[in-house]
């Protein structure tokens, strides 16, 4: 039996190929849509396509000289193939082969043993059994390999096995790759997410949840069509912010804690000259980072250009009472420094400055760029503080921004919001509010610098 694997852009003209290659008595083991190239999942599907055909045993043409110790000419049906009627050679006929004792696969059947002349000795019919033997060996290898790829190829779950005649499977034969999301395709919905740096765990659970929402017209080479639905699924399930300073609350207090070198100082400016544009004047900057003296000069810096007011403290009791000094004011922002998510001392000390009576918002600043194990160690450590929202920051040194989902699937139970996203160095240019569609966009369709009309 020879096995081929072939590689078309649909059926028929795969299964052309197929004919013209192996013939007309070709079978079809298996089909499967497969899709190479740098754009993974959402590149151009090509049909795979495992196909075989019986190849007949050798037949002797030459005539030698009769003798006592010589064979006489084999007739065309010396071997007779192993079905006479046209059927296939099943995969499972083979499998029965492969796993009968030793024994009974080299004991030839009468029915393929070589005919032979009447002198000839029953010493000659044994000299040939070594040779048959070594055929049947053969196929038994090949069996076995072919054992070990269709196993290979049922675990992958990807592919529909077939056992059809080539005639058979033409009739049948799809026009293009259709597959709608149902069974195995879930996988594939997994990979498209995962291809876009979102986790295994939550790819799935979000296939589940496309899977009862897919029209059953939608097929997987329609990318457009998938990346509006899964993007329509994620905004359903994001948790954001109201817009910023769109309600009246009175004076507003935000902090900005997080782990270090995640973008604080310089998103706290953006978020003051974002108010001061918008809204007011009315601010005052606070900074407790007296651990870097580069983060209080860079503030005041910011300060000194927007012509606002900071204040530099080193105790809880200092931060009450700047508090109190600018209690005229409408926002007030207060920079924190960078704390190792393992240091439970410094963000016990944190919680210090940060009481829950002073009514101070705390939005945890993350990076984008920050492996998955450590922005959940993050969330959960800093979680301590009582975090109101999130912010995202550094999303235009990333290609893939999955880990957003991530981190709000992390955080199902608390539904801590986005606020802000940030996807740059300018002040304050590179500030986006958070919405259910802009993030739904980043994760989806990673763009760097991707901008939205304020």
């Amino acid at each position: 039996m020879q096995v081929k694997i072939f590689e078309s852009t649909d059926m028929a003209s795969g299964l052309k190929l197929v004919k013209e290659t192996l013939g007309p008595d070709a079978l079809i083991l298996s089909t499967r849509t497969i899709r190479n190239g740098k754009m993974g999942i959402l590149g151009k599907p090509i049909l795979e396509i495992t196909a075989a055909v019986d190849t007949p045993w050798p037949q002797e043409k030459q005539t030698y000289p009769s003798s006592k110790n010589t064979f006489s000419q084999w007739s065309d049906d010396t071997l007779e193939p192993q079905s006479q009627a046209g059927q296939a050679i099943t995969y499972d006929s083979h499998f029965r082969i492969l796993h009968e004792p030793e024994e009974k696969v080299r004991q030839l059947p009468k029915s393929v043993a070589p005919r032979t002349s009447g002198h000839q000795k029953t010493g000659s019919v044994r000299e040939a059994q070594p040779e048959m033997r070594d055929e049947l060996d053969e196929l038994k290898e090949m069996v076995k390999k072919l054992g070990q790829e269709m196993s290979r190829i049922s675990i992958s779950g990807n592919e529909q096995q077939h056992d059809l005649p080539l005639e058979q499977a033409q009739t049948s034969a799809p026009q293009g790759l259709t597959g709608s999301c149902h069974g195995t395709d879930t996988a594939q919905i997994s990979s498209i997410l995962m291809a876009q740096g979102v986790s295994e765990a939550t790819a799935k659970e979000i296939s589940a949840r496309v899977q009862n929402l897919v029209s059953p017209k939608v097929t997987m080479d329609d990318n457009k069509a998938w990346n509006s639905l899964l993007q329509d699924t994620i905004r359903d399930i994001l948790h954001v912010a109201p817009l910023p300073f769109s309600e009246e609350k009175g004076q507003r207090r935000i902090a900005l804690v997080g782990p270090t070198g995640v973008g604080k100082t310089t998103t706290l400016a953006k978020i003051a000259a974002h108010y001061l544009s918008n809204f007011s004047n009315s601010i005052a900057l606070i900074t407790i980072d007296t651990y870097r003296i580069a983060a209080v000069e860079q503030l005041k810096v910011y300060g000194t250009i927007m012509n606002l007011p900071v204040e530099v403290v080193i105790s809880p009791e200092q931060l009450e009472q700047a508090l109190l000094r600018h209690s005229d004011k409408e926002l007030i922002l207060i920079d924190t420094a960078g704390r190792s998510p393992r240091d439970t001392l410094c963000i016990k000390e944190l919680a210090t400055f940060l009481r829950t009576d002073l009514a101070i918002d705390k939005h945890l600043v993350l990076s984008a760029t920050t492996r998955r194990t450590e922005l959940f160690e993050a969330i959960n450590r800093f979680g301590r503080l009582g975090i109101n929202n999130t912010i995202i920051t550094k999303t235009d040194e990333c290609s893939k921004l999955g880990v957003m989902l991530d981190i709000q699937m992390h955080d199902r139970e608390d539904k801590i919001p986005f606020s802000w996203i940030t996807n740059g160095q300018r002040v304050p240019e590179d500030l986006l509010p958070a919405s259910r569609e802009l993030v739904a966009e980043l994760i989806m369709t990673p763009v760097q610098g991707i901008t939205h009309e304020q």
